[in-house]
């Protein structure tokens, strides 16, 4: 018997080995896909890497903590992702810096909130509301985006900060940089859309950053985490991604430059559908 189990343990592993490749793999393009999505519309890839990240965690059988985890773990990967995204946006004179300055503030006190929130809101109220906006908008700016600002300019504070504040609450609470609702937010108000996209992906690393310690002060001393975990971050999970992340953002916001208004419009339009519809699913569906 000994003998067998000896025999075996070349085979445990190189399994092992195999599924550890396997998660990288998957990983990696997790990491491009988002970081790539994160430089085309202005986000910072939490739409991507939360959904993959989840999946990945229930694989293995951590299904208790995947959502904060996959949220955490996201989180701190816009740090990177996003920072990176808002440079090369940056070089292209995509950033308005007086607009940012704008929604600083609004999203210090957002970002807070939506930490506190996050164990103790209940998240179907909070997608259904999301979503609910998404699906609107997304609709008019498919259909009517030649005509989709509503009004004439950006509001001024205090509108501009508890706009601002909402907008990084939701994005906390759902581990994404926030650049659906800002984007979508700025071009109502009739700023260009590169120009919104880029100020949108220089917002979403300051949302991230406090997120993400966050997320690791509420998950420390949670039994039960993966290897390698701080709170509610995975830093091995996080260490893959940003790999491809980082280099697949500035190729994605040099695509959105080269593409003309109207169909980048059209293609950001699109995204906010289909995030609206995957969480309406979620919640009507289980």
């Amino acid at each position: 018997f000994k003998s067998d189990q000896a025999h075996q343990i070349p085979f445990l592993i190189m399994a092992l080995a195999m599924e550890l490749l396997y998660v990288g793999l998957l990983l990696l393009m997790l990491g491009a896909g988002g970081g790539f999505v994160a430089g085309l519309l202005g986000l910072g890839g939490g739409a991507i890497f939360v959904p993959g990240l989840y999946y990945i965690l229930k694989h293995f059988g951590f299904d208790a903590h995947a959502m904060h985890i996959a949220v955490g773990t996201s989180l701190l990967c816009i740090v990177f992702t996003g920072a990176s995204s808002a440079v090369a946006h940056y070089k292209r004179g995509g950033v308005d810096l007086v607009l940012l300055k704008g929604f600083l503030p609004g999203v210090l006190l957002g970002v807070g909130l939506g930490t506190l929130f996050a164990g103790v809101v209940s998240t179907s109220v909070l997608k259904f509301i999301f979503a609910s906006s998404q699906l609107s908008f997304g609709s008019y700016m498919l259909f009517r985006g030649h005509k989709a600002s509503v009004f004439k300019a950006m509001p001024r504070q205090p509108w501009l900060g508890l706009i601002s504040a909402l907008n990084a609450c939701l994005a906390t609470m759902m581990g994404v940089g926030g650049g659906v609702q800002n984007v979508m937010f700025m071009t109502i108000c009739n700023v260009r859309i590169h120009r919104a996209i880029g100020t949108a992906a220089a917002i979403g690393p300051f949302i991230a950053v406090i997120g993400a310690i966050g997320f690791v002060w509420i998950g420390l001393g949670e039994a039960g985490l993966p290897p390698l975990s701080l709170g509610y971050v995975n830093l091995a999970g996080f260490g893959v991604i940003v790999l491809t992340g980082m280099l697949f953002a500035p190729l994605g916001a040099r695509v959105a430059h080269s593409l003309p208004v109207a169909k980048l419009k059209k293609i950001f339009s699109v995204f906010m559908l289909l995030i609206a519809v995957k969480m309406l699913s979620e919640i009507f569906l289980g």
